[in-house]
């Protein structure tokens, strides 16, 4: 565009009243406009005196670039502004613009070039604060802007967001329209019917798209409009009076604004738009989080943890997975969801250092790295930007995770690395790992490293024993009120109320957990003929829907919503919380739970679960024997329910109920304060470059709408007649920030997705 000639441009403001509006809205086109304009102010008999004055102080600067006239009657916008375009200069292309408005650096030359990208561009309009279907940062409403509110940052953060891309419009908004000179010469100005306005620049732009010219956006423009009204009480009436007239003349308008609004194609538009603006104006530091899709305690952690320090940083959370990766914002509760796609051939690097310098990331948090491992390590080691490491799992040590051999058994954490690899070779699935590898590239993970955390004493101290170089800070994992799930079952099965005391177990169960030692708990509470009841609220890894058993010895509740725990534990009257693992656990936030609903829990004598209850009295820790054989651990459970050791258990509950737990709050101030101690340290380094704006809007789903043709099907048409597809496309949108969402999304119909996904809440 820069070898273009300047364009001849004028202009025209058409006044009634508001005198402070047009002062404002004059100085901003004086301070920030440049090349080739005239300003027409046409003084559209005002009635107010201090309009004149206003426009004398105006004129009495003798500025060459300002023209000023007047009406001998009240005209109203439509007529006012047809005199500004035959005032205007010979083949000049005009701007109307509204007396409330307010321009920002840039935004002429803007529309300039967006008008000149295309000779079928007819009318282009700039987002704006209050311009309907170009609001930003709401969608078709006024967004009223304080006064003290910079508009040069929202223009910055459009053009920065900005491809650009001018999509098409259904129809220019008249506070602010620019119009090209050929469309005048092809169709002529406004219709003189509409009178005093309203309906005057849609018509005009229906009828320039059914001459073959476009209505556009100015997506890297931004134009402040304040709302105010030179109408009055004839709103209303003009409103109505016009909209008739319009859709006499243009049937399809109403489908059409409909259609549009309805799909909200620009919804990308202004989420990225709303990125740069929070990077432009919360001068705070940027983290991202990487985890893998998994879900359970790693994501519930990060997002208490996310949610907890959202004043002193902005948060992002990474799931990386292979050569897809799925980046969330987190802003006041909303969720900005880009979905990356890795190129071929493009370095891993690159596309990280990209995000981060798009994203205006200084440091990442690596929390599970499993779904994109070797690629993240090689990337991290690639770039300068600093990142830590919080020990949700041992897998840096140990690529089975739960240090089982093949028989199922805890081999104590074995460092020996003959040892390990004679126990992995025996592992169909671990067979061809080196572990000397493995360690060693974690290893240099570590190393380099601005800091580690564990969540506990133990988890520290095992991760010491492999890495030994590793300075690790222990913060626990500060409890919150819980976290929603979309898939949660609110109702509890109806237990029979016939005496026996019921056993709890808690969460999503699979074989390390101890799904099949539970399965032969239950049998064994059978044959045994014991008088216990077993509930699992949570689901097994063979099935998730909610069951009970004939004879009513066990009931799974299935997916539950953990702030709603509490009320669970006393429908189902959970006298006691069994955990049946057969591996250590790094912590455990359902351990925190139990106690947090005054409950006490029988744990195995390894990993932080056996450590925290030893703390605390809040529970029973198994024998090495009652752990490793379930007819012992049942005994050993029977025993703690004995009706002649109430006063045991009921102490143990006392202790629960009163157990300090680690707080969010705690948690989040003492991993800020490290965040703030790693960003002070980090030295100057070489900024990636960002990844481009198309990128992440092509990620952010967006298509550039087009005006539909004469007969031509709408989206919303297509989505409907799609049926089942089409209910998986909504169904994947709605669920897709969890981890069997992910999968959904993943493989739901993109086109579709695409289409849906702005018209859904995040």
């Amino acid at each position: 565009m820069s070898s273009l000639q300047p364009m001849a441009i004028d202009i025209i403001v058409p006044i009634h009243n508001a005198a402070d509006d047009l002062a404002r809205c004059v100085d901003s086109v004086l301070a920030h406009t440049d090349g080739d304009y005239r300003l027409l102010l046409i003084d559209d008999a005002s009635t107010e005196a201090a309009v004149r004055a206003r426009l004398a102080d105006i004129e009495g600067r003798s500025l060459p670039q300002v023209a000023f006239f007047a009406n001998d009657a009240n005209l109203g916008f439509t007529l006012t502004a047809n005199r500004g375009i035959e005032l205007a200069r010979a083949g000049s292309d005009v701007v109307l613009l509204n007396s409330d408005t307010q321009v920002t650096p840039g935004w002429l030359a803007a529309l300039a070039r967006c008008a000149r990208s295309d000779p079928s561009i007819g009318t282009v309009t700039p987002f704006s604060n209050n311009a309907e279907i170009c609001s930003l940062p709401r969608f078709c409403e006024n967004n009223p802007w304080p006064e003290d509110r910079d508009a040069t940052l929202m223009a910055r953060a459009l053009a920065l967001a900005a491809a650009p891309t001018y999509p098409d419009l259904p129809t220019g908004v008249g506070f602010c329209l620019y119009v090209r000179r050929a469309l005048l010469d092809a169709i002529g100005g406004f219709d003189p019917d509409f009178g005093l306005g309203y309906g005057e620049e849609n018509d005009l732009c229906l009828r320039a798209a059914a001459a073959g010219y476009r209505n556009v956006l100015c997506d890297d423009a931004f134009v402040l409009h304040l709302g105010g009204s030179s109408f009055g009480n004839k709103r209303r009436d003009l409103a109505e009076r016009n909209m008739k007239i319009l859709l006499e003349r243009h049937p399809i308008y109403l489908d059409v604004v409909r259609d549009f609004i309805s799909a909200d194609p620009l919804k990308p538009l202004r989420e990225l738009a709303a990125t740069h603006y929070r990077i432009l104006t919360q001068r705070v530091p940027g983290v991202l989080h990487v985890m893998h899709d998994h879900g359970g305690g790693t994501e519930y952690h990060v997002r208490a943890l996310t949610t907890a320090s959202r004043d002193e940083f902005r948060h992002y959370l990474l799931v990386a997975v292979r050569d897809v990766w799925q980046l969330e914002e987190h802003e006041d509760g909303t969720v900005r969801s880009y979905d990356f796609a890795r190129r071929p051939g493009e370095p891993l690097s690159d596309l990280l250092g990209g995000i981060c310098a798009r994203f205006s990331i200084g440091l990442v948090h690596l929390h599970n790295i499993s779904g994109c491992r070797d690629g993240l390590i090689e990337a991290l080691a690639d770039l300068e930007i600093p990142y830590g490491y919080t020990v949700h799992d041992l897998n840096f040590a140990c690529p089975t995770i739960t240090f089982l051999d093949a028989q199922g058994r805890y081999c104590g954490a074995v460092t020996d690395n003959a040892v390990c690899a004679a126990c992995l070779g025996a592992q169909k699935a671990f067979a061809r790992i080196d572990i000397e590898a493995w360690r060693r590239k974690h290893g240099a993970l570590l190393d380099a490293a601005a800091f580690v955390i564990a969540p506990s004493p133990w988890a520290r101290d095992v991760l010491h024993r492999y890495f030994p170089r590793s300075r690790i800070e222990v913060i626990p994992h500060g409890s919150s009120t819980g976290m929603g799930r979309p898939d949660a079952i609110r109702d509890a099965i109806v237990l029979a109320d016939d005496g026996p005391p019921v056993v709890g177990v808690l969460g999503a169960i699979g074989p390390d957990k101890g799904s099949r030692r539970l399965e032969r708990l239950v049998e064994l509470t059978r044959k045994k003929s014991l008088p216990l009841r077993w509930v699992l609220i949570g689901y097994l890894d063979r099935g998730r829907e909610p069951w009970q058993s004939d004879d009513g010895v066990f009931t799974m509740h299935g997916p539950y919503d953990s702030r709603q725990l509490p009320e669970l534990l006393e429908r189902y009257r959970v006298r006691l919380v069994v955990y049946p693992s057969v591996c250590p656990e790094t912590f455990s936030f359902t351990l925190s739970e139990t106690w947090a609903a005054g409950r006490a829990a029988v744990v195995p004598p390894i990993g932080a679960l056996a450590d925290r209850v030893k703390q605390t009295g809040a529970g029973f820790v198994l024998s090495e024997e009652e752990w490793r054989l379930e007819e012992r651990m049942l005994d050993r459970i029977a025993s703690v329910l004995a009706p002649g050791n109430r006063a045991v258990l009921d102490a143990a509950a006392a202790r629960a109920a009163a157990a300090l737990l680690p707080t969010l709050e705690a948690m989040a101030e003492c991993t800020a304060s490290i965040y703030q101690d790693a960003l002070r340290r980090a030295a100057a380094a070489r900024a990636p470059s960002p990844i481009s704006a198309d990128r992440c809007l092509a990620a952010l789903g967006y298509t550039p709408w087009r005006m539909p043709q004469p007969g031509a099907a709408t989206a919303e048409t297509t989505l409907r007649g799609r049926g089942a597809l089409a209910q998986l496309a909504k169904a994947a949108l709605r669920v897709r920030h969890t981890p069997p969402g992910r999968l959904l999304y993943r493989l739901a119909p993109k086109a579709w997705v695409a289409a849906l996904r702005t018209r859904l809440p995040s």
